[in-house]
């Protein structure tokens, strides 16, 4: 079980990891929107596709809000690069260990 110095260290990786995916996603957004090359109809697909991927993407890695669940999604946030290395070596030895 984590401990509850992990998990409040945790939930503010998570959610800083949850802003930078949302940060990607607009960047993203913006790429598309941007393009010269497309049409309005493609920039309209682009962005659903993209809309959609995403929201698969975010709910996979931080749909949970279980302690039981935090090291898979460490491993799933560090497996797509949303972790840095200071995030994780904010963690206990156990913790650090697993990554």
């Amino acid at each position: 079980m984590i401990s509850e110095a992990d998990w409040n260290h945790f939930k503010r990786v998570k959610a800083d990891a949850l802003d930078k995916c949302c940060q990607q996603v607009f960047d993203d957004v913006r790429k598309g929107i941007d393009n010269p090359e497309l049409s309005a109809h493609a920039k309209y697909l682009y962005l659903y596709k993209l809309m959609e991927n995403s929201d698969k993407r975010i709910a996979n890695i931080f749909n949970y809000n279980a302690k039981s669940k935090a090291m898979l999604q460490l491993a799933l946030m560090k497996s797509d690069g949303l972790l840095e290395a200071k995030q994780i070596n904010g963690f206990s030895e156990r913790f650090t260990e697993f990554y």
